[in-house]
């Protein structure tokens, strides 16, 4: 027998709808060592949830699996019943259903998944268990096959971290402990960019610590990489972010689609809100994309469209939703797999340090290889959301990343390519943002140097210049507040919409006050709220001198002042970047694609890691953390 999936149960009672649903009479029992549900007479366990719907659409597609059964462990008198649904499916069919009498704990419960669910009509299907005794006990289930593996898989788990040891840890027990994983053929290998970790505190040898120089993600997901490729024992790998809660069954299950697979794919793990747990972030993501106000795809540069964005999978009607199947262009680092034979054919990322990195590599996996980067529901992690966290210094790397990845495929020319510079530059001013708009300008610098930006200086050198550099201007400061603060400062920024559009117009001529003399100004802070349902508009500010910035899930609000120098400085940067790029364009766009193969050679990156270096690194580290035990 092989475990095809799980019925997994919640280990919290916040994300306990995502997992199982029980009405009146059933509890869900947190207070064992083993999560299990306890029925009363005609109380119902539904299986309709997120986590253990049977996704049947997906594995008929990309895997040969074929006879399945449940195997359920319960005690008491029970009528099982298995439906099916279907994307846009406003009705459920029953495809099963029978009466177990006198089921024991001991003896588990066999219920054969009809032929069905490999038709052309898949969909998703789950279980509703109804007590038909006065007491019952539900504590284990899965789903199995006779069928022998078709591939013999071993992965390599490849995290990248700088001082998110908490995170980390967890992380690497939550998968340690998982019994069934056991049997599976994975290692860990944690690349600590911050030199935080210790390596007795990952005394497992299913766990590899490497100490590393803050090379960035791409860096850091790198340096892994190349380490499990020389050992030369890893079927396949999995890229993934340091500050996630994950399942293991996600991991699990990824070992069952790579054993079961029908031909090479990579996986993309969906991103979940770790504040709002039932909310889909992005499950998979196209590239330089958005949808009109008529729902057409259109091109733009400074745009990236989240797939299945804000869709609220605790809500059953919603999960029918994932079965539409998208074609992602790249599936972002926090959960992203991929076969051996993907790096033997296109090579390793682009050394971008942070940010584009995993864009470039998915564009790749598609274009270049012509493989498919699969969404499968059910196989997620929980990741801080983009809208508590502040930008500054990482729209250097998005703009100047984004460019050298434009750079190798030509879709967007120099017009376009001014658009993208220009709409993100004149945002970050219309909110007196100008850090960030000093971090947009040194990006595109740095672009149009050319090649040489990134040969020629050290990443972590780089690194911290970039740091400081976007703090320069004392006109923006950061600090801690009060929820009841930041209540406060909601209320008072609210205004009707009329008063709005007069502020859009005014705002855009005037660029938003700058141009203004000071008496027709107001002194008062106006709060910018950014949220993951609504995000203000930058012709709130209007006509403030001072904004403070709140983002939801951050205890930390952010001030910024009108500095009329510091705009005109940067508007005449901003023309002088114009005019360089136009007498570069040409040259630096063939210059980067020319780089691309060595840059995504393991000669370069040995190099640039600077390996000898590190083999050292790593030799005082662990000398040092000897003699810090003794």
């Amino acid at each position: 027998m092989n475990i095809i999936t799980r019925i997994r149960f919640p280990r919290a009672s916040e994300t306990s709808n995502l997992y199982m649903r029980c009405s009146e009479g059933s509890l869900l029992n947190f207070s064992q060592e083993q999560v299990e549900v306890a029925f009363t007479k005609k109380s119902i366990l539904s299986l309709n949830t997120y986590f253990n719907s049977f996704y049947e659409k997906f594995y008929v597609k990309y895997t040969a699996l074929k006879d399945l059964y449940y195997l359920l462990k319960l005690d008491g008198d029970f009528q099982i019943s298995l439906y099916r649904e279907y994307y846009n499916g406003e009705s459920r069919d029953l495809i099963y259903t029978a009466n177990f009498e006198k089921c024991l704990l001991s003896k588990p419960i066999k219920v054969i998944l009809p032929d069905s669910w490999r038709s052309e009509n898949a969909g998703r299907h789950y279980l509703e268990i109804i007590c038909l005794s006065e007491k019952g006990l539900f504590v284990k289930g899965c789903i199995a096959t006779e069928q022998p593996k078709l591939h013999e898989v071993s992965l390599a788990l490849i995290t990248c971290t700088f001082k998110k040891e908490a995170y980390v840890k967890n992380t690497v027990n939550t998968v340690l402990k998982d019994d069934l994983l056991q049997k599976e053929n994975f290692k860990f290998f944690i690349v600590d960019n911050g030199r935080t970790l210790k390596e007795d505190e990952f005394p497992e040898p299913r766990v590899q610590l490497i100490p590393n120089r803050n090379f960035g993600g791409a860096g850091g997901f790198t340096r892994g990489l190349i380490q499990a490729i020389d050992e030369n024992l890893y079927t396949h790998f999995l890229f993934m972010d340091d500050d996630v809660e994950i399942d293991s069954e996600s991991i699990y299950r990824l070992f069952v689609l790579y054993e079961y697979a029908n031909q090479d794919f990579a996986v993309a793990g969906s991103m979940l809100d770790l504040y709002k747990k039932y909310l889909v972030h992005e499950a998979g993501a196209l590239y330089c994309k958005y949808i009109d106000t008529n729902g057409n795809y259109k091109d733009d540069m400074s745009k990236g469209l989240s797939l299945k964005h804000k869709l609220n999978i605790e809500n059953p009607s919603n999960i029918n939703i994932l079965l539409a199947e998208d074609i992602p262009d790249y599936g972002a680092f926090w959960f992203f797999s991929f076969s051996q034979s993907v790096i033997k054919d296109m090579g390793l990322p682009m050394p971008f340090f942070i940010k584009e990195d995993d864009i470039e590599f998915g564009l790749r996996i598609r274009e270049r290889l012509g493989k498919m980067i699969v969404v499968f529901p059910g196989i997620s992690i929980w990741h801080e959301p983009f809208y508590a966290k502040s930008s500054g210094w990482i729209n250097y790397y998005s703009v100047r990343n984004r460019l050298i990845t434009n750079s190798m495929r030509s879709l967007f020319g120099y017009v376009d390519t001014i658009k993208f510079l220009t709409k993100s530059l004149l945002y970050s001013l219309l909110v007196f943002d100008y850090n960030s708009a000093e971090m947009l300008l040194k990006g595109f610098e740095d672009y149009i140097e050319g090649p040489t930006v990134i040969e020629n200086n050290d990443p972590e050198i780089l690194h911290s210049k970039i740091l400081e550099l976007s703090k320069i201007h004392k006109t923006q400061s950061t600090k801690t507040t009060s929820s009841n603060t930041v209540h406060t400062l909601k209320e008072q920024g609210n205004e009707n919409h009329s008063q709005l559009v007069i502020k859009r117009i005014i705002g855009l001529l005037t660029l938003n006050g700058h141009f203004l003399p000071n008496f027709l100004l107001s002194n008062e802070d106006v709060m910018y709220w950014m949220g993951s349902d609504y995000f203000d508009n930058w012709h709130k500010v209007f006509p403030n001198k001072r904004v403070v910035i709140v983002r939801e899930g951050n205890s930390s609000v952010e001030k910024y002042e009108m500095d009329r120098k510091s705009c005109i400085k940067i508007l005449i940067n901003w023309l002088k970047i114009i005019i360089l790029l136009s007498i570069r364009w040409t040259s630096v766009r063939t210059e980067w694609r020319n780089a691309f193969n060595r840059f995504t050679s393991t000669k370069f990156w040995k190099k640039y890691l600077k390996l000898d270096d590190q083999e050292l690194l790593l030799t005082k580290h662990y000398n040092n953390a000897s003699l810090n035990t003794k």
